[in-house]
C-alpha cells in the first residue's frame, strides 16, 4: 500500500513538473513589413528573435512573419500591437502619422550621419522618455532605430533647385515630405515603400527619397537610375514594440531573456547591420553603369543646404518641446559619435 502511495504522488509529482514545463512555454508573433528575403528580416529580427529565445533556454519563441503573412498594410501594424492581433511589431512611424511624433526628429536634414549613430542616439531618448508616442502606454519600445541619411533617386537628373522644382517625390512621414515641399518638389505621401517601385514604373510619382536598402530590396532601384549624392535629406525612424499588457504577463525569466536583448543592444545590433549592407548595396549600384551619381557643387549644395534649415526651423516650431527634442537628440548624436 505504501509503495503504491509512493508510486502515486511521484505521478502526480512528474504531472506536475510535466504541467509547469508546459506552462512556462511561450510564444509570441511578431508582426513585420519587410520581404523575407531581405537582411532586415533574416539578419536583424530572426536572428534577435533567436537571440531572446537562448536568453530564454528555449522556453520562449518568438516568431516573425515577413510582409504580408500575418497584416498586408503596414500601417495597420501598430494598431495589431496595441489591440493584441500581433505581441510584437516592427513599425515604420512614418506610415501612422502621428503616433510617436517626437521619433520625427530622425527625420530632419543633415542631422543623422549613419544608421549606427542614429540609432544609439535613439535609443538615449527612449531611455530618458523624450520619444514617449501617442496611445505608448499600451506599448513596450523593444527598440528604438535609424536608417541611414536618405537621398534623392529619380527618373531624370537633378543638380540643381531648378531642376528638382515640380518633380513628384515620395517622402515616408511628415518631415521628409516637408524637406520636398521645401525644396521645390511635390510631396507625394500615402504610399508604403513596397508600391514605390510600382508608381515610379507606371509614372504616377518621378522619384523617391530613401537609403540604400530600401532602393534595392524594394526594387526602387531598378526604376530610378538617377542618384544625387548629398546632402542628407534625413533618415526614416524604425521601431520594435510590444504590447504592454502581453509584456507583463511574461514570466520575470522571459521578461529578461527580452530586456537583455532590447534597448541600447538592439539598436547597436541594427544600426552595424544596417550601415554594412548599406555599403554593399551602394558600391554594386555604382558599379552599374547605367546609373548616373551627381554631386551638387559646393555653392549649388549651400542653395540647397539654407533650404533644409527652414525644415529644422519649421519642425521645431510645431512640435510640441519641439526645441528640447530637437537639442537633446543633436547632443545624443554627438555623445553616439564618440
Amino acid at each position: 500500500m505504501k509503495s503504491a502511495l509512493v508510486a502515486i504522488g511521484a505521478a502526480v509529482s512528474i504531472s506536475l513538473a510535466v504541467a509547469t514545463a508546459a506552462a512556462a512555454q511561450e510564444k509570441l508573433r511578431m508582426v513585420t513589413s519587410v520581404p523575407a528575403q531581405s537582411f532586415i528580416f533574416k539578419d536583424i529580427l530572426q536572428v534577435w528573435a533567436k537571440r531572446v529565445t537562448d536568453s530564454a533556454g528555449n522556453s520562449l519563441e518568438i516568431e516573425a512573419f515577413p510582409a504580408g503573412t500575418l497584416g498586408r498594410d503596414p500601417q495597420t501594424h501598430i494598431d495589431m500591437v496595441r489591440d493584441g492581433v500581433a505581441d510584437i511589431g516592427y513599425i515604420v512611424p512614418g506610415y501612422t502619422p502621428g503616433a510617436f511624433p517626437e521619433v520625427t526628429v530622425m527625420e530632419l536634414p543633415t542631422l543623422v550621419p549613419s544608421a549606427t549613430i542614429g540609432s544609439r542616439a535613439g535609443a538615449r531618448m527612449i531611455d530618458e522618455g523624450f520619444f514617449q508616442g501617442t496611445g505608448a502606454e499600451n506599448l513596450v519600445v523593444l527598440g528604438m532605430f535609424s536608417t541611414a541619411p536618405t537621398q534623392l533617386a529619380t527618373t531624370r537628373k537633378v543638380e540643381s533647385l531648378e531642376d528638382i522644382k515640380g518633380l513628384k517625390l515620395r517622402g515616408a512621414g511628415p518631415t521628409l515630405l516637408g524637406t520636398i515641399e521645401a525644396l521645390g518638389a511635390v510631396p507625394v505621401g500615402g504610399l508604403t515603400v513596397t508600391n514605390i517601385a510600382e508608381s515610379v514604373t507606371r509614372g504616377l510619382i518621378d522619384g523617391s527619397v530613401n537609403e540604400w536598402v530600401a532602393l534595392t530590396i524594394f526594387g526602387i532601384a531598378e526604376a530610378t537610375k538617377f542618384h544625387l549624392v548629398a546632402p542628407n535629406l534625413g533618415a526614416s525612424p524604425i521601431m520594435v514594440i510590444m504590447n504592454r499588457k502581453k509584456y507583463e504577463s511574461l514570466s520575470p525569466e522571459h521578461k529578461a531573456a527580452i530586456d537583455e536583448n532590447s534597448g541600447m543592444v538592439f539598436s547597436e545590433f541594427w544600426g552595424e547591420t544596417f550601415d554594412g549592407n548599406i555599403e554593399k548595396f551602394r558600391s554594386a549600384a555604382m558599379k552599374d553603369t547605367d546609373r548616373t551619381f551627381t554631386e551638387l557643387t559646393p555653392e549649388e549644395e549651400a542653395r540647397w543646404n539654407e533650404r533644409l534649415q527652414t525644415v529644422i526651423a519649421d519642425w521645431i516650431s510645431k512640435s510640441p518641446n519641439g526645441q528640447a527634442v530637437y537639442d537633446r537628440y543633436s547632443a545624443a548624436i554627438q555623445e553616439a559619435s564618440k
